[in-house]
């Protein structure tokens, strides 16, 4: 009888040991233990992150963020914002960490999966990459498809891979009429066909949807060069260069230059 009794209180014991372990894990699915003070609380330092983010200041980001997790340790945003973080600062170990996290917390959440992404676009592993964008494109509720879209026809050109890439690029498209780098990226395949007017449009395209995307202009200007269309392209090199003469565009933006006056010179 004793011997009974000592198994019933094992298994007690490890059934409150389990219940110790999962409960937390399961409160990330909208049964969290945690307080509605203190996940409001963590919505206002959330918010006050992002202000800070959006200003440039991620030091100041940060800390909101972690404030915001260590109030609400179950909410998968808090983690991609602090992954977030750690990815414009070029720590990306860590940056996937949070990101993982977020997606273990939320299998739907489709921003974390896009991030991830983006980190394993940066390193080539496209393989990855192409993972975590298909991932984020399962969730019918996601709110920004053509992105993924966008970043999945990007690899494809990288893989020379153009017509496929341009099929995604068009629903993109259909997707979202504003987004400026699918406009971008279907220019570039455009130019990779060799089809000039063609680049040409998508580049305008891109820059009337955001005028300030140097890329687009230095693309732009290639293209009057390549169609020897000289004043015009050493108008637009000349803008790009003045823009950012340290950047690798403004770098090759000079070269044409000098190119163009040796051929408006002779």
């Amino acid at each position: 009888m004793e011997y009974i009794e000592k198994k019933s209180f094992l298994k007690f014991a490890v059934l409150l040991l389990i219940a110790a372990v999962i409960f937390p894990l399961l409160s990330g699915c909208g049964m969290s233990a945690v307080s509605k003070k203190n996940r409001l609380k963590s919505n206002l330092y959330y918010r006050l992150g992002v202000g800070f983010y959006q200003n440039g200041n991620y030091i100041k980001s940060m800390q909101e963020f972690i404030r915001a997790k260590m109030l609400y340790p179950y909410s998968a945003k808090n983690y991609n914002a602090i992954g977030i973080i750690y990815m414009k600062t070029a720590r990306e170990n860590r940056a996937v960490k949070n990101f993982m996290q977020a997606v273990k917390i939320n299998p739907q959440f489709s921003d974390a999966y896009y991030n991830l992404g983006l980190i394993y676009i940066k390193k080539k592993n496209y393989m990855q990459a192409k993972k975590f964008l298909k991932k984020a494109l399962k969730n019918p509720f996601y709110n920004k498809p053509y992105e993924s879209y966008t970043q999945l026809a990007k690899i494809y050109i990288a893989e020379n891979k153009i017509k496929k890439a341009k099929k995604i690029l068009t629903v993109s498209m259909l997707l979202d009429k504003n987004y400026f780098l699918t406009y971008y990226y279907m220019g570039k395949c455009m130019l990779l066909e060799n089809n000039l007017p063609a680049g040409l449009y998508y580049f305008k395209k891109t820059l009337d949807a955001n005028m300030f995307f140097i890329p687009a202009k230095y693309y732009k200007g290639l293209i009057y060069f390549k169609q020897k269309r000289y004043n015009k392209a050493k108008y637009i090199f000349s803008s790009v260069y003045d823009a950012d003469k340290a950047d690798k565009y403004g770098a090759e933006s000079l070269k044409y230059i000098k190119k163009i006056l040796i051929l408006l010179n002779k």
